[in-house]
């Protein structure tokens, strides 16, 4: 028994000191400095959100898999793994959440490589991923700022995220010591989305959901920052994306952010701080009445039998150009966009209020209504790094329909360092 002892202290040890890193202080409450084998960095993360609210169904108001889905609802708990090896870093999390009905959904939300520090500051990345568009995108949940997610990001990036199966491809451009940029190029397939939910009233002429990218797509970003000094910065960040969406035509989208920081102490930890981040982002897509694209085969599998039942050439001709009139009549192109703004000020390192208004226009075709929300916020911390903490929001909805009030107390744990984005 002595011997089982000892070899396992022996094997712990060398796990979470790593090789080579015995001058590495290890701070369990936070995670920072916990190795395995000196490479791989684990990390923990789990919050839960109750909330009440004047609509018949939370999930109603959810621009996403992560935002509250009912009374109670499990937001995420993800256990995931950094890899730091010189050139080669990963990264990779298993996300399991809760749905409407209080289902446990899980879902491998990232698992990638990358080689960093390339001839002529260029980095490779490839397999699943988060995208750099915008701000918030490549960011998981348990690092938003506010209990749900934003209606822009919502409304226009698939469910919530955009995810690629693919390859990236980014530059970090000389910098100096007041500048900073990066430009991102990537190429891949969306993952498969999850079934929507069958919504009441009047069909709409064209899904909204068929918006979205299916199979191959692209997206760019050119990210920059600027920091005169050690208490103030400025972040600009250009984004694009296009493929082919659901309706097997093609949807385009453009992001526009800016985000302005103060810190009282600077890069020193606490005092007081403040944040403003205001992005907006437009999209336009093309659009076929009735089914998805993927409804088009059955059509033409349709069309083929009737075109071998008509025997006469001159009547199968005018059959065709019937055809052809009624599918163009069919299609549309339509246009939408989604615009946010969102202040946070925080009383130290502890305590952060803040308060969050968004807006997205009504694209009736498409069966998406206009609406706009405001959401005050309040955080309290364990400490900067949010290991623990906890906070409260409130959410007024306003639709074309009327108006919705909901209240949210959110708790969450982030266990680990720093991840490898």
């Amino acid at each position: 028994m002595k011997t089982l002892t000892l070899s396992t202290f022996s094997l712990a040890t060398l796990l979470f000191s790593g090789v080579g890193a015995a001058d590495t202080e290890v701070d369990l409450f936070t995670g920072e400095g916990v190795a395995l084998g000196g490479v791989l960095f684990p990390h923990l993360h789990i919050a839960g959100v109750a909330g009440a609210s004047t609509a018949n169904e939370i999930s109603s108001l959810s621009g996403g898999h992560h935002d509250p889905q009912s009374d109670v609802t499990l937001q995420a708990l993800e256990p995931g793994l950094s890899l730091r090896a010189g050139m080669l870093e990963g990264f990779a999390t298993y996300s399991v959440s809760t749905d409407a009905d209080g289902v446990l959904d899980g879902e491998l939300e990232e698992a990638f490589l990358k080689l960093i520090d390339l001839p002529g500051g260029f980095e490779i990345r490839g397999g699943r991923f988060l995208n750099r568009f915008g701000f918030q995108n490549a960011q998981h949940s348990h690092a938003w700022d506010q209990v749900n997610n934003t209606l822009l990001n919502g409304r226009i990036l698939q469910e919530g995220e955009i995810i690629t199966d693919g390859g990236e491809l980014t530059w970090n451009l000389p910098t100096t010591s007041t500048f900073r940029s990066a430009l991102s190029f990537s190429y891949g397939q969306a993952p498969a989305h999850s079934e929507e939910h069958e919504e009441e009233g009047e069909e709409p002429e064209f899904e909204g959901e068929g918006a979205r990218f299916i199979d191959d797509f692209y997206t760019a970003s050119y990210t920059a920052a600027i920091t005169p000094d050690d208490f103030h910065t400025h972040r600009f960040v250009l984004s694009a994306a296009w493929g082919d969406n659901e309706f097997a035509r093609r949807t385009q989208l453009y992001g526009l952010g800016y985000e302005y920081g103060w810190r009282e102490n600077g890069l020193e930890l606490g005092g007081r701080s403040l944040r403003w981040r205001t992005e907006v982002a437009y999209r336009r897509f093309g659009a076929v009445s009735g089914e998805h694209g993927h409804g088009d085969e059955e059509e033409e599998e349709h069309h083929d039998e009737e075109e071998e039942e008509h025997h006469d050439e001159e009547e199968e001709g005018e059959h065709h150009d019937e055809e052809e009139e009624e599918e163009e009549s069919r299609m549309a192109t339509l246009d939408d966009f989604g615009i946010y703004s969102t202040v946070l000020y925080g009383f130290n390192e502890h305590i952060e209020a803040g308060v969050r208004v968004g807006y997205v226009p009504s694209v009736s075709e498409a069966g998406l209504e206009e609406r706009w929300r405001i959401s005050p916020s309040l955080t309290i911390s364990a400490n900067q790094q949010r290991t623990l903490f906890t906070r409260l929001q409130y959410d007024y909805d306003n639709f074309g329909s009327g108006d919705e009030h909901s209240v949210f107390l959110q708790v969450g744990f982030n266990w680990g360092g720093r991840e490898v984005r």
